[in-house]
This record gives structure tokens, sequence and C-alpha cells, in this order.
């Protein structure tokens, strides 16, 4: 690729997880490869960046990938349509626009906000495959427990294996929320800078286990960096976890 002629662009993609083997995964279906199959054909060679490598059955909202290209495509609205009749149905391009060349989706964002959606009660058949259902729990416990996790700490812990490829393990959390939508329908928020592999999935548990009374207030306020395996909830299944939002500070002229 001739990065003297290089074009970035920004683009905002949506989709429902459950048959995707996350961001990448060579031998198996993966957001990465099915976007690039609706890209390729406009863009020729081209080197995607993601703003959060979603895991196997996570879905999301608002994903940032920047696209980078050494042809001088125009964006326009015939291009933006073909690109979207060659993506499935699961997979929705909501946007795409010109970026810097050294804006980076990931590095460059602000805070990432994702979401984990449980009930313990009935749901309609469209949302019941997005959300985790469980027992009756003590939303009251739980709700104690939320700000143990907020600010910087050392989440390793909280990480499902070691990620030799990151070996700082700290992270920031701007907000940690329980929010109820209707009777036995609730959802975790957690806003972030960065998140470890499992990581809020692994916190959603943690606190569901507060809520059961399976682990206690005391055993989390020993602080994130120090919790041993028996202060840590399970890893929660995929299905009720959403990148709901990658948010950025404004850049040149472009306005995210």
């Amino acid at each position: 690729m001739n990065f003297e002629k290089e074009q970035s662009f920004l683009l905002t993609i949506s989709y429902d997880g459950t048959d995707f083997f996350g961001w990448y995964c060579p031998k198996n279906r993966s957001i990465r490869t099915t976007l690039e199959a609706a890209l390729i054909p406009f863009f020729g060679s081209i080197t995607l960046l993601v703003a959060s490598r979603t895991d196997r059955g996570v879905h999301a909202l608002d994903q940032k990938v920047v696209l980078k290209t050494s042809i001088n495509r125009a964006l326009s609205a015939e291009v933006v349509d073909g690109i979207r009749r060659l993506l499935p149905l699961d997979l929705t391009l909501l946007d795409i626009q010109p970026c810097p060349p050294d804006f980076h989706p990931s590095l460059s964002a602000k805070s990432k906000e994702y979401r984990y959606y449980f009930h313990s009660t009935n749901l309609p058949p469209h949302f019941n495959p997005y959300s985790l259902k469980i027992d009756s729990i003590d939303l009251s416990s739980i709700k104690k427990g939320l700000h143990l996790f907020l600010g910087t700490h050392d989440f390793a812990p909280l990480e499902d294996r070691s990620n030799t490829l990151r070996g700082d393990k700290t992270c920031t959390l701007f907000s940690v929320e329980l929010i109820t939508l209707s009777q036995g329908v609730n959802f975790l928020k957690i806003v972030g800078d960065r998140f470890l592999y499992h990581m809020c999935r692994k916190i959603a548990g943690t606190l569901l286990y507060v809520g059961y009374g399976k682990i206690s207030i005391n055993q989390l306020e020993k602080g994130i960096g120090n919790l041993n395996p028996q202060d840590i909830g399970p890893t929660l299944p995929p299905l009720g976890l959403i990148l709901q939002k990658v948010t950025y500070d404004r850049i040149d002229s472009l306005s995210l």
C-alpha cells in the first residue's frame, strides 16, 4: 500500500454478534472478514482498524472502524448503497466519512460504553436473544457494590486470561450503573477508557453474584487489584453484552 496516497475513512457499524466469531477469527465467520468482503470491491487493498475487538457472540450498536486505502475513492450515495447491499442482514453500515490519516479508532477514543442486559421475567421474543435470563435477584445489594469498580485500578484479576500483548492491565471506569428498564428487566452500564479480555462480562458476573449473596461487599472492598478467584463471579455469556457507543473528542474538522 502506498501510504503517501493513503486515504482514511471512519465507518460506524452495528451488528448482531450471535453468528459471528468476534471481530476476527481466521477459520470462522467474523466481523472483519465479512466487512472486508463488502469493502474490497470499492476500495481494493485495505487495512481495517477497530475501536474494540468484541468477542464471539457480543453485539454492537455503535462500533467504529477506520478503513485505510491507497485508492482515491470519492464517497457517493452509490458507493455507500453498494457496500450496504453486499453486507448481510446481521451487519449494517450506519455511516462512513473521511477522517484524519492519524486518527485511530481505539487509541483516539475518549471512552467506550458497554451494557450487559439481564432479566428475571418473560420477555418479548425479539428481545430475549439479547438478554441473559436469571433467577430473582437482590438489586439493592448490586447497587451497593457498583462504586467499588469506579476509578483507576489494576483489573488483571477480572481478565479471563493473560494477554501477553498488553502488559499494562490498568483501566479507568468512569461510570458503573444499574438501570431498570421495567419490572424484572435491567442492564449494567459500564463506561471506561479501555477494557481487558472478558472484563465487562466478569464485572457483570461478579455483581450478579453479589446480588445472589455469593460474594460479599466486604470481599470487593479489599480492592480490585487484590481480588482472588473466590472474590470474582463467572464470565457471563456473551448474548447480553452490547458495545453501546464509542466516544471521541472533536478532532480537526471531524465531529464524532
